[in-house]
């Protein structure tokens, strides 16, 4: 999810989310356990832009963000996972009335709305397994992955969530998430998008979730513990890469903003921050052991087996299936490597920061 979210206890909820909330984040004090992706603020041009990369933007996107852009999210600090969330530290948003449908292309890889859309020719789209069935989205969509694709890290992020969705499309739906820019339901295979990053201008905040939340598809797919600290500290350092990539700063006053304050200061101050948007999330990287893990996840399966619905019944498999994963020695081993080179990127990307 790439928003300001807090994800509780290891109740492993379904969904990864990208967006985080512009308001500012009272981090606890040095032991909180954050796991929420990072807001996609609206970008700011910096001092000095990546001409390369600048190359690529769109104008609209190019241009400075609207001083007050319409940022979904509230502050991380009042929020608390629970074993009823599917989603990356914020249970999903209600849909509303106007929610626009799952597109999941036919055999000729689009759908159209009526019969004179249909007879019109479309451009091929940049990444074919991600699109709409509107057109206006569907072409929104594509110049932020052209953005997104103009980048180092977006390249590695696209290319990473294709080989996991073996090129098959990624259902995504248009809506109002409330405090998230982004959802990967990891339950349900499906990318929740807030209709607020489709207006004129907001590519560069698009292009950022989804390359925040194509990180959460390639990692879910890595056999990992489904609600990890380390899946998000990786994907929010991605989002902060394609920033830099673009010569860009988070405004003020955004969780953005916060993440790259503390990533100056140090591996701990950024994984604590985390902590404080997504307590309870597990994090082997700050010395939790494998075995409190595990116990944290019966506690969880055994309150889940009490409940009843489809809800619960998808946690607990889903908890189930981090169970296995933790009590076999593929899946340790698994989750430490992953948990050991996530920890050394980002004591590379710190000290990078120091120096910047």
């Amino acid at each position: 999810m790439r928003l300001a979210p807090v994800e509780a206890p290891l109740a492993a909820p379904a969904v990864s989310v990208t967006a985080l909330p512009p308001a500012a984040i009272a981090v606890p004090a040095p032991a909180l356990s954050l796991s929420a992706p990072l807001a996609a603020p609206s970008a700011v041009p910096a001092p000095a832009p990546s001409a390369p990369a600048l190359a690529a933007l769109p104008a609209v996107a190019a241009a400075a963000a609207p001083s007050e852009p319409d940022v979904p999210g509230a502050g991380v600090e009042s929020r608390t996972r629970s074993l009823d969330a599917f989603w990356d530290g914020f249970a999903p948003a209600a849909a509303p009335e106007d929610e626009t449908p799952v597109f999941v292309p036919d055999a000729a890889g689009f759908e159209s709305f009526s019969p004179e859309s249909a007879a019109e020719p479309r451009a091929a789209p940049a990444v074919p397994w991600l699109t709409h069935r509107d057109r206006a989205l569907s072409a929104a969509l594509d110049r932020a992955a052209t953005l997104a694709l103009s980048t180092r890290v977006g390249r590695r992020a696209f290319a990473a969530a294709g080989k996991a969705l073996k090129e098959r499309a990624l259902p995504v739906r248009v809506l109002d998430l409330k405090g998230n820019y982004g959802e990967y339901d990891y339950v349900a295979g499906t990318l929740r998008l807030h209709k607020a990053l489709f207006a004129p201008g907001r590519e560069t905040d698009l292009a950022g979730t989804l390359i925040h939340e194509l990180t959460h598809v390639a990692q879910h797919a890595q056999g990992l513990p489904s609600n990890a600290l380390e899946l998000e500290i990786e994907a929010h350092l991605a989002d902060l890469a394609f920033m830099e990539e673009l010569g860009l700063q988070p405004p003020p006053n955004t969780f953005a903003r916060q993440a790259q304050k503390a990533l100056a200061k140090s591996p701990e101050d950024f994984a604590r921050l985390l902590e404080a948007a997504v307590p309870g999330s597990p994090f082997l990287g700050g010395g939790t052991a494998i075995e409190e893990l595990v116990e944290r996840l019966e506690e969880d399966l055994d309150e889940l087996s009490e409940r009843s619905g489809p809800r619960a019944e998808a946690l607990a498999r889903v908890v189930a299936r981090d169970l296995e994963l933790l009590r076999s020695a593929s899946g340790r081993k698994a989750y430490a490597d992953f948990s050991r080179r996530v920890m050394d990127l980002l004591r590379r990307r710190s000290a990078a920061a120091k120096r910047a």
